[in-house]
């Protein structure tokens, strides 16, 4: 209730001046005296008076409104609607009955309204706006940042532009104020008490943290909130200082005014990450991962006929593919580049600056005489150009500023024990940012009835794997170990594999993405819709056990990394 009582104290200082009460009870008690009671007028400005008495100079409707957020509407109603009504009757009505009094009152609005032209805060000298020399200086410092201007560049405050463009800052109480009179251009996270965001969930911790009052601020509970909400600019006044682990977070000083210095906070680069489903219903695997700086990266990308789909996506992206990445030659993963490239689009609509491709024993590939065309078809596109780039397991390679570490490639286990070299030949590796990263498995652990068949797994030994998924699991277990574990997996094979449980369970992701379609996630056969032999329904069930979220083409088709 003090908390209330002393916010209404402080809102008539701010907006009126405490004399302004006092002409405010003048002009009411003038309406009282020289106005008859059978008069509509008189009753008409005694509700006014009594509304605003009543129903906004009180504590339980600031509590009230505080609480229902609805806060700033009171301040408009409070200062805007009733006070200039009942004064200004009252001045008008003292001015007809008794000027003796008329005249008090306007000495009195005189110096009630001196901290609105003449408070220390708002020194002539500054500017015209009563803008302090901090505000302005505070803004042109984020505004030429957030443009990239030059030093001293002379800046155009409330220039036109647009709200994605627009940089975002926190500034502490009592600047922002200020430079939200002053620059509508910088979108701020308010913090006068009461205000706006202020009171809000989700914001209104960083609020009360950045009041005047207080002295120091948790590093930790500013970024983690900036971040959040987008945030890239905060501003300190000289009495302020950050606390925590400060070196942990990437912040750069980039100016300060007499009283406030200005930082930025580097957010770190994130990923969004689509996975697309075949336009006919089919298994397929197609990722697009699109960074924060704009840059493309393509995984796979799909059949042939999903070409046109693609592109027009690339496009939309900008037309431009940073880096295409090739699991295997297949036509389901390989498809859309083969054709891409066949029809030269990435010279005339689209543009491919790298192409990167596991290592592959085509020669074993041919002798093994399993969907060849296919490789021919990719290769005979890809052999003729400068920008493809053939990785090997243990290769670590810089992708648009993420790390791809390549763990698996075919091998000579692969060659000698696969019966399906291209599938178990895959190129696995894992894309990392600074706390996440994703792993990518191809078709690695091939299954099909005549494995289950010759090595007789039967649906309850699904989860031991077969000899193949056993062999490459221990090979990647064994040479890279904990860099295994990763936030998201691609589940090997569109989910229908034999990898081992426990290669999985030191992938320990917290999200499982299956490039599979309903029929495929239930075991079902795409025809018939007669139950079949894939091994999707003991993966889905293994993950949801690990806790994992579990993503397939039908739902949750967007995963966001750093």
């Amino acid at each position: 209730m003090t908390e209330a009582y002393f916010m209404i104290y402080e809102k008539i200082n701010d907006y009126m001046g405490l004399g302004a009460i006092m002409i405010f009870f003048m002009a009411a008690l003038g309406l009282f005296v020289y106005v008859s009671p059978e008069r509509p007028m008189f009753k008409k400005y005694l509700a006014y008076a009594s509304l605003w008495l009543i129903g906004v100079l009180n504590p339980v409707t600031v509590l009230v409104l505080q609480k229902l957020n609805f806060i700033k509407d009171f301040e408009r109603f409070m200062w805007l609607l009733v006070p200039p009504v009942v004064i200004s009757a009252g001045s008008l009505l003292l001015n007809e009955k008794k000027k003796s009094l008329y005249y008090i009152l306007l000495v009195m609005l005189l110096f009630s309204g001196i901290k609105m032209v003449n408070d220390t805060e708002y020194e002539e000298p500054q500017n015209s706006l009563k803008i302090s020399a901090d505000a302005v200086a505070v803004s042109d410092i984020i505004m030429r940042d957030a443009l990239s201007l030059e030093d001293g560049e002379r800046v155009t405050p409330n220039m036109q532009m647009d709200m994605e463009e627009c940089p975002k800052a926190v500034v502490t109480d009592p600047l922002c104020e200020e430079i939200r009179m002053y620059n509508a251009n910088i979108r701020l996270w308010f913090v006068r008490s009461g205000f706006g965001n202020s009171n809000r969930k989700g914001w209104k911790r960083v609020s009360n943290l950045m009041s005047r009052n207080n002295t120091e601020i948790p590093v930790s509970v500013l970024i983690r909130h900036m971040r959040k909400k987008g945030f890239s600019y905060f501003v300190l006044g000289d009495w302020q200082s950050l606390t925590g682990k400060v070196e942990k977070y990437n912040i750069e000083k980039i100016g300060s005014s007499e009283h406030y210095t200005v930082y930025r906070y580097n957010r770190p680069k994130t990923l969004m990450i689509k996975h697309y489903a075949d336009v006919e219903g089919y298994q397929c695997m197609s990722y697009t991962l699109y960074t924060s700086d704009g840059e493309l990266i393509v995984v796979d990308g799909g059949r042939a006929w999903q070409s046109l789909e693609l592109v027009d996506t690339i496009k939309e992206y900008g037309g431009v593919v940073d880096a295409w990445i090739i699991t295997h030659a297949h036509d389901d993963h390989m498809g859309v580049l083969a054709s891409v490239l066949e029809a030269e689009w990435d010279k005339s609509e689209i543009e491919i600056k790298n192409i990167y491709i596991g290592y592959m024993d085509y020669d074993a590939v041919n002798a093994q005489g399993l969907r060849t065309e296919a490789v021919q078809y990719l290769w005979g596109n890809l052999d003729k150009r400068d920008n493809v780039t053939v990785l090997n397991t243990g290769d670590v390679i810089d992708v648009c500023g993420f790390k791809l570490e390549v763990f698996h490639t075919c091998n000579e286990t692969v060659t000698a024990s696969s019966g399906n070299i291209l599938n178990d030949g895959s190129m696995v590796f894992k894309i990392s940012g600074r706390k996440k990263s994703i792993l990518f498995l191809g078709d690695i652990g091939d299954n099909n009835q005549e494995i289950r068949a010759g090595e007789g797994i039967t649906d309850d030994e699904i989860g031991n794997g077969s000899k193949m998924g056993r062999l490459i699991a221990d090979e990647i277990i064994e040479s890279f170990g904990d860099r295994l574990k990763s936030t998201c997996v691609q589940v090997a094979h569109h989910g229908n594999n034999l990898m081992p449980d426990y290669f999985y369970e030191a992938v320990s992701p917290k999200t499982a993405i299956f490039d599979a379609p309903d029929w495929l996630m239930e075991n079902r056969n795409k025809e018939t819709g007669e139950s079949s032999y894939y091994t999707t329904p003991h993966y889905k069930q293994l993950f949801k056990d690990m806790g994992a979220k579990v993503v397939t083409y039908s739902k949750n088709r967007e995963i966001v990394i750093y």
